[in-house]
């Protein structure tokens, strides 16, 4: 007979699942990709062709010349707001392409 636990808070008992399953950095990941669109919202999200994050840095595919060059010059302000968001410095460089 296993001796008896304490009951554990359901959150506690998920992130231990998760960790053991080594799903944490893919549900980063994941995670910053919906969190970009949030914040990128309509306009940009309408010329965004694809998001993805790849170790630390976040590539954004754009379709638009004049957009990409304008989010590449304000790539440090994206990625302090997404960082901010998250609560977590996960993305080290945003890439747009």
């Amino acid at each position: 007979m296993r001796p008896r636990q304490s009951p554990q808070a359901l959150g506690a008992v998920l992130h231990g699942v998760i960790d053991k399953l080594g799903l944490r950095r893919r549900l980063e990941e994941t995670r910053a990709v919906e969190t970009w669109a949030a914040l990128a919202g309509p306009q940009i999200n309408g010329v965004t062709a694809s998001v993805w994050v790849k170790g630390d840095t976040l590539y954004v595919r754009i379709t638009s010349a004049a957009w990409r060059h304008q989010l590449h010059l304000q790539r440090r302000a994206w990625r302090d707001r997404l960082n901010e968001e998250l609560g977590t410095p996960a993305i080290r460089e945003i890439v747009f392409r």
